[in-house]
C-alpha cells in the first residue's frame, strides 16, 4: 500500500476551488468503468427496451468522463496520465461485480450507478455547483434522489423478476454484496491516494461517510423491493 509523499505527482486543490487532479482521475476512471459495464449490460438485456435503457445510462457516462477531460486539459493536465493511478483498483471491483444476467445488471444499474454519486453526496466535496457536476455527474441529483427515467423502469422490471422467492433472495444479496465490494474498493482508493482522500472527505470522518453511504443504499434497495 502507498504511504503519503511516495513517487505520486502531488495533490493540491487550486485556488479557484477546483477540485484536485487525483481525485477527478478516480471520479473519470470510475465513470469510465461504468460506461464499459453498462454498455456490455446491455447485451444482456431481453429486448430492445432494455438495451436501449442500458445504452443510456452508459452515454450519460460517457459523457461524464468527456466533461472532466475537457476540465483536466484546461488546466493542462492529460486525462488518462490521471486516470492510470486508479485502474487496478477499479478494474479488480468491476471484475469481482461483473453481472451475469438480467436480474443482476438491472440491479447493479440501479444501485450500483449511484454509490459512487452517493459517496461524494455524503462526503460534502461537492457542495459547489461546479463541483457537482465534476465530482458526481450531471444527472447525480436527480439520480441519488431516484427520480431518474431509468428508476422507474428498473423497478417495474425488477418487480417483475422477484415475483419468483429465489430470485428475490439471489438478487438482495447481489444488491449487499455490490455495496460491500464498493466499500472495500473505496477504501483502498482513499488509503493508498490520502490528499485526495483528504480532499474528498474534507472534515466528515471516513465512518460518517460509510454510515451514510449504507443508509442511502438500504434505501435504493427497498425501492426495488429487496
Amino acid at each position: 500500500m502507498s504511504e503519503p509523499g511516495g513517487d505520486r505527482p502531488a495533490t493540491s486543490t487550486d485556488p479557484s476551488g477546483d477540485p484536485p487532479v487525483d481525485l477527478l482521475g478516480a471520479v473519470a476512471y470510475g465513470a469510465l468503468t461504468a460506461f464499459t459495464r453498462l454498455a456490455a449490460d446491455a447485451a444482456l438485456a431481453p429486448d430492445l427496451t432494455g438495451r436501449a435503457e442500458m445504452a443510456a445510462l452508459a452515454a450519460v457516462e460517457m459523457a461524464h468522463v468527456e466533461r472532466v477531460r475537457a476540465h483536466l486539459a484546461q488546466r493542462g493536465v492529460d486525462l488518462i496520465t490521471t486516470m492510470a493511478p486508479f485502474a487496478p483498483v477499479l478494474d479488480s471491483f468491476a471484475a469481482r461485480t461483473a453481472s451475469r444476467d438480467w436480474g443482476e445488471a438491472l440491479v447493479g444499474a440501479y444501485v450500483g450507478r449511484t454509490l459512487a454519486v452517493d459517496l461524494v453526496a455524503a462526503s460534502g466535496a461537492a457542495d459547489d455547483s461546479d463541483a457537482s457536476e465534476l465530482l458526481r455527474g450531471p444527472d447525480a441529483g436527480r439520480e441519488a434522489a431516484g427520480e431518474s427515467g431509468f428508476d422507474a423502469f428498473a423497478e417495474r422490471a425488477v418487480g417483475e423478476l422477484i415475483v419468483d422467492e429465489r430470485t428475490a433472495g439471489r438478487l438482495a444479496m447481489w444488491g449487499r454484496r455490490l455495496l460491500g465490494e464498493t466499500l472495500a474498493a473505496a477504501a483502498e482508493v482513499l488509503d493508498e491516494h490520502p490528499q485526495a482522500a483528504a480532499a474528498l472527505l474534507g472534515g466528515a470522518s471516513r465512518g460518517a461517510v460509510f454510515k451514510a453511504l449504507k443508509s442511502r443504499h438500504s434505501r435504493r434497495l427497498a425501492a426495488l423491493g429487496l
